[in-house]
């Protein structure tokens, strides 16, 4: 239900996979950052946000589940996926035509 939720909203999952690898450098981030005064404060929060990034990647895959599935609900996004994976099959074809 949340995924098909988020996915009639045009949420993509290429936004939850990011959010999850922002949570892994923020926590990164929070961890380095800490002081002497407070370094256990800081290890909570970097450990706190760390957390997160699980949910976020399980969020992604429900999400991409339903793009396969479904296609993109968000039409100028799947137009635009659709003209990148063109670029990208033109590219593919040119390496294969120079390749002896």
């Amino acid at each position: 239900m949340l995924f098909r939720t988020l996915h009639r909203l045009g949420v993509p999952s290429d936004l939850a996979y990011g959010a999850g690898v922002l949570s892994i450098l923020g926590s990164i981030v929070a961890w380095a950052m800490r002081n002497e005064k407070d370094v256990a404060h800081a290890e909570r929060l970097g450990i706190f946000v760390g957390l997160w990034a699980p949910t976020f990647m399980i969020i992604g895959s429900g999400l991409q589940q339903q793009e396969t599935q479904h296609g993109m609900a968000n039409r100028p996004l799947e137009s635009a996926t659709q003209s990148v994976e063109g670029l990208a099959e033109r590219g593919r074809q040119r390496v294969e035509a120079i390749r002896p």
